[in-house]
């Protein structure tokens, strides 16, 4: 109960504190009251010499006022004891209420505490990691940090040594430019010398390459030096033997291929080949005793006139199909095509055997006294009889003298330069 009190409010206990003086000063009052009957009853029964009748009618009014008194001073301690009562009640209401919100605001108070607790080592979690993951960055850092040292080191070394190639470099720009102007032709005539090798030996064009040995010649002429008299002169023979190389180039021959190839389908091909009549040899004989046989020459002679006999001595070949004229023509054609390759490729004897194959096939599957096909083999024997061999030379002659004069003028320098 001591326990009770002390969670009760100061209000509570101040209320309490009134309710235990009103019932003292009711319990003393109550005992007041009962001192004062105990006197008034007392007083009759000292009052002997009154007589009975006397002593009964005044003892009924006394009766009726202590009873009246009585049942009020009864009301008022039940009321003041329903009054305790509510009281008592209404604090033990509110003690209670004081309780479940106590109860309430610890188990907030130890929800808190465990989301606190919760969020806590949530948080410590996440610090570790963290904490790791910045160790991890650290280490990633350290090794950037590291690579770019050594990246930056060796960009040093690049441009430190860039610097003495640079340096190297201005030095022979230096001596380069305390020789002649005339050098410089001198190098430009030995790459044209040598990009007429490459026109000529690897293109086969033969008027580019002769186009650029005159150019060597006009750079050297420029220079207007004696002692590059015998390289001129070996490079006027060089562009002689190019003037004496076969005019005629493959590519024309090959384009004049690639005609006929478009005209082999207009061609009339031989669908019937009948056998060759039999030429009769026979003449008349001055001799007396070939009587028999002049006399046998002259009746076919007279009868030939009439009659007209013929022996068939091969057989006769059928209609040609129209695949097998497909055939024909594709095989001309692919003749054909592999004369042009040749030709381009500049293989003689390829190039004239398939032109060889080519004039076989048209006297063989085509009609031979027609026009076109004349004209066609003609055509085919013009090619053939056509000279496209050409012989280039395996090199210049001033090729060698040139590049020995370059190297004594400008490499000798250069190399003396590096040393």
């Amino acid at each position: 109960m001591a326990d009770n009190q002390d969670k009760l409010t100061q209000s509570d206990q101040q209320k309490l504190a009134e309710l235990e003086e009103q019932l003292s000063k009711n319990a003393d009052d109550k005992s007041a009251t009962t001192k004062t009957s105990a006197n008034v009853e007392a007083k009759p029964t000292q009052a002997a010499p009154f007589s009975k009748r006397e002593e009964y009618v005044s003892q009924r009014p006394a009766a009726k006022a202590k009873t009246g008194f009585l049942w009020f001073v009864t009301l008022l301690n039940l009321l003041l004891v329903l009054t305790v009562l509510a009281a008592g009640y209404w604090g033990w209401m509110q003690w209670q209420s004081q309780q479940s919100q106590q109860l309430q605001g610890q188990q907030q108070q130890q929800e808190f505490i465990s989301r606190q607790q919760s969020s806590f080592a949530s948080q410590q979690a996440e610090l570790t990691r963290a904490a790791a993951n910045n160790q991890l960055i650290k280490d990633e850092w350290q090794g950037q940090n590291q690579a770019l040292q050594d990246n930056m080191a060796a960009l040093v070394a690049n441009i430190e040594q860039n610097r003495q190639q640079v340096a190297l470099n201005q030095a022979k720009l230096e001596d380069i430019a305390q020789r002649r102007p005339t050098d410089w032709l001198l190098a430009e005539a030995d790459y044209l010398l040598k990009m007429a090798g490459r026109k000529l030996w690897l293109e086969h064009d033969i008027n580019t390459a002769m186009m650029m040995l005159q150019a060597t010649d006009t750079r050297l002429q420029e220079l207007n030096d004696p002692s590059l008299l015998p390289v001129r002169e070996k490079l006027a023979a060089d562009m002689q033997s190019l003037q004496q190389i076969n005019p005629i180039t493959p590519t024309s021959v090959a384009l004049n291929l690639s005609a006929l190839i478009q005209q082999v389908d207009g061609l009339p091909l031989a669908f019937f080949k009948g056998p060759d009549e039999e030429v009769s040899t026979s003449t008349l004989s001055n001799n007396v005793d070939d009587w028999k046989s002049n006399l046998m020459a002259n009746i076919q002679s007279v009868l030939k006139d009439f009659f007209s006999v013929k022996k068939i001595t091969t057989e006769v070949k059928p209609f040609m199909s129209e695949q097998q004229q497909w055939l024909a023509k594709e095989q001309l054609k692919f003749t054909l095509l592999s004369a042009q390759i040749a030709i381009l490729k500049e293989n003689t004897e390829l190039y004239q055997d398939a032109l060889g194959n080519a004039q076989n096939m048209l006297a063989e599957h085509f009609v031979v006294q027609d026009v076109a096909v004349v004209q066609f083999s003609d055509s085919l024997s013009a090619l053939l009889n056509t000279d496209v061999e050409r012989v280039y030379p395996e090199q210049f002659s001033a090729s060698a003298p040139l590049q020995d004069l370059l190297n004594r003028r400008l490499d000798g320098r250069l190399t003396n330069g590096n040393h």
